[in-house]
């Protein structure tokens, strides 16, 4: 086997039936993904790390496979072990009359051009495509103009190649109840007696993430405090900026009142410059619009 053929250190290729057993609470987002595979779509799933795309991929995998569709889910690893990996998915040799291993590039055109005369006829679903190397992507790419059905998930995905092409879901976090259930899951699945107040405790530290609501049911059953946390949100500033405006007004009144012109001048001036850099916050992008 040559270095093209090892996988990089990222990981196996995955064709087997995926762990899919904890309840899906995003079951709106895989019935949407399911209608746009059937209809031969392609699709990105983009989120933070933890949000829960594998286990949506996995949800989807299932059913399609329980439809007896044709489906292949891969995770990272060398092109040419992924080209391997969907040509026996394929029932495509991927040697030659001699018996020789085609190199990947023939493996491309081979499957390029099956594929190419009934592009519908298997679903292929990439995990962690952020993570696949770019000359696979570049062939991905070319899979989506022949109406090839895709799902890749990927975190922080660029605006490069296939992703920027690809319709994008970006995962919300989970509803309070919903990781409220996950966590109770969990705690019941580790055997730890955690009360009603705890796990609100330990809930908060989540922040809509399930990974990190399951983790912090497990640092909880260990004894471990992480009150920190992992999860991110903004600061909302809007009470502050109020506040400061509130400050210019009181300030140009009381320059008015007093006859101070000084004062009501720079308090207009600082007034009209705070609400312009106030009005340009709106226009930063919200964590919704994020990429990732």
């Amino acid at each position: 086997m040559d270095e093209e053929d090892e996988i990089s250190g990222l990981g196996p290729v995955l064709v087997s039936s995926p762990d899919y057993e904890q309840p899906c609470y995003r079951e709106r987002e895989v019935s949407g993904i399911l209608n746009s595979l059937r209809a031969g779509g392609q699709l990105l799933i983009s989120s933070r790390e933890g949000m829960g795309k594998t286990f949506l991929l996995q949800a989807v995998y299932q059913e399609l496979m329980g439809e007896g569709a044709l489906v292949g889910y891969f995770e990272p690893a060398s092109p040419k072990v992924l080209l391997v990996s969907v040509a026996e998915l394929l029932g495509v040799s991927s040697k030659n009359v001699e018996g020789r291993a085609l190199t990947a590039e023939a493996l491309k055109q081979t499957l390029t051009q099956l594929l190419s005369v009934a592009p519908q006829q298997a679903v292929l679903i990439f995990d962690d495509a952020h993570l696949l190397e770019a000359k696979f992507r570049l062939w991905l790419k070319q899979l989506k103009a022949i109406g090839v059905p895709l799902l890749l998930a990927a975190t922080n995905p660029p605006r490069t190649d296939i992703f920027i092409y690809l319709p994008r879901v970006e995962l919300q976090p989970l509803a309070d109840y919903q990781i409220r259930d996950l966590m109770e899951r969990t705690a019941i699945s580790l055997g730890a007696d955690l009360r009603p107040y705890q796990l609100a405790q330990l809930q908060a530290s989540a922040g809509g993430n399930p990974l990190l609501a399951k983790r912090a049911i497990e640092e909880g059953f260990l004894g471990i405090q992480n009150e920190a946390g992992d999860h991110s949100r903004y600061f909302d500033i809007t009470p502050l900026i109020l506040l400061v405006g509130i400050v210019f007004v009181a300030y140009r009144f009381i320059g008015l009142g007093t006859g101070n012109e000084s004062l009501y001048i720079l308090a207009g001036i600082g007034g009209a410059v705070f609400l312009g850099l106030a009005r340009l916050s709106y226009y930063l992008p919200r964590e919704s619009r994020r990429i990732g």
